[in-house]
C-alpha cells in the first residue's frame, strides 16, 4: 500500500524550496542592508490603503531577531529543498514560522499586504508537507491495518455472509485497485482511510475509528452513510461500492451469495469466440 511520489511532485517541490529560500535570503539582506528604507517602502505600501505609516527607529536591536529569524528561515528552506521528503519534518518548522510573523503583523497592521504574504507562505509550506506525508512509505503498515479495520466493519464475518472481509484477501485486491488507479491512487486510498479514522473524533466525538470496538466501528460507518453532509455520504458510498465490488470477485465468496460461474462458462464456451476463451479459461 505504499504510495510513491511522482518524480515531477518530487522535482516541483524541490525548485520551490529552491526558491523559497533564494528570496528569503535577498529579503533578509535587503532587511539587514536597508532597514529604513524597507519602512519607507512598506509606508509607501500601505498609505493607498489607509495605513498610517510607521514611525523610523534608529534602534537596531529588532533588526537583529529579525535577520536571525530570516537566516533560519532560509536555511530551513534550503534544507527541505535538497531533500523535500527526507527533510519533510521542517516543513511545519518552517510554516509555523511563518504563520508567527503573518499572525503578529496581522495584529499590528491589520491584515496589511506583508502579513497576507506570510501567510500564504506559512500555507504553501504546510501543503508541500501534506504532499509529502500523502506519499511517504512509512505509515504502509498503518494504512493496512486502517484497511482492514474498515472493510471488517463492512462485511463482517457472520453478518449478512458467512464469510467476511477477513476471510478474503479484499484488504490487497482494493489497494492494488487503487495503485492500478493512478500513480497517485494510494496516496488517494490513504487521504480517505484517515478521513474515516478522524471523522469518528471530529464529528462523531468518540475515540479514532481504529481505537473503536467492533460495534463502535459500524454506528461511525453508518454515522457516515446517514449524515447531512453530501461528501461524506458520497465517500462512503463509493467506498463501500469498491470494497463489495472485489468481495463478490472474490471465489470463496460465491457460494454464500449463490452465484455459480459455471453458467457463464457455458455461455463463452457456446458463442463465437469459444476457441479464444477455451484456451483462456484453461490457463
Amino acid at each position: 500500500m505504499a504510495p510513491a511520489m511522482p518524480d515531477r511532485i518530487l522535482g516541483a517541490l524541490r525548485v520551490l524550496f529552491a526558491g523559497l529560500a533564494l528570496a528569503f535570503a535577498a529579503t533578509g539582506l535587503l532587511f539587514f542592508l536597508f532597514p529604513d528604507g524597507t519602512v519607507r517602502a512598506l509606508n509607501a505600501a500601505g498609505s493607498p490603503l489607509g495605513f498610517p505609516p510607521a514611525p523610523p527607529s534608529a534602534l537596531r536591536f529588532w533588526l537583529s531577531l529579525g535577520l536571525a529569524y530570516m537566516v533560519l528561515v532560509t536555511l530551513l528552506a534550503a534544507q527541505i529543498a535538497r531533500d523535500p521528503r527526507g527533510h519533510a519534518h521542517l516543513m511545519p518548522l518552517l510554516a509555523a514560522g511563518k504563520a508567527t510573523s503573518s499572525l503578529t503583523c496581522a495584529g499590528y497592521f491589520v491584515f496589511s499586504l506583508p502579513a497576507f504574504l506570510d501567510g500564504a507562505l506559512a500555507l504553501v509550506a504546510l501543503g508541500a508537507w501534506a504532499v509529502v506525508w500523502a506519499t511517504d512509505e512509512a505509515p504502509a503498515a498503518r494504512d493496512a491495518a486502517l484497511l482492514r479495520a474498515v472493510l471488517d466493519a463492512l462485511v463482517p464475518r457472520g453478518g449478512p455472509f458467512p464469510l467476511g472481509a477477513a476471510d478474503t484477501d479484499l484488504d490487497a485486491a482494493l489497494a492494488r485497485y487503487f495503485a492500478r488507479l493512478h500513480p497517485l491512487g494510494p496516496a488517494g486510498l490513504r487521504l480517505l482511510l484517515r478521513a474515516i479514522e478522524y471523522g469518528a473524533v471530529v464529528f462523531e466525538r468518540t475515540r479514532p475509528f481504529s481505537r473503536l470496538d467492533p460495534a463502535g466501528r459500524e454506528r461511525a460507518l453508518a454515522a457516515w452513510e446517514t449524515s447531512r453532509l453530501g461528501p461524506r455520504r458520497q465517500l462512503l458510498a463509493s467506498l463501500k461500492l469498491l470494497a463489495l465490488m472485489h468481495f463478490y470477485e472474490r471465489p470463496e465468496v460465491w457460494p454464500a451469495v449463490g452465484y455459480d460461474d459455471a453458467y457463464l462458462r457455458r455461455k463463452l464456451l457456446a458463442g463465437p469466440n469459444a476457441a479464444h476463451h477455451a484456451a483462456r479459461l484453461a490457463t
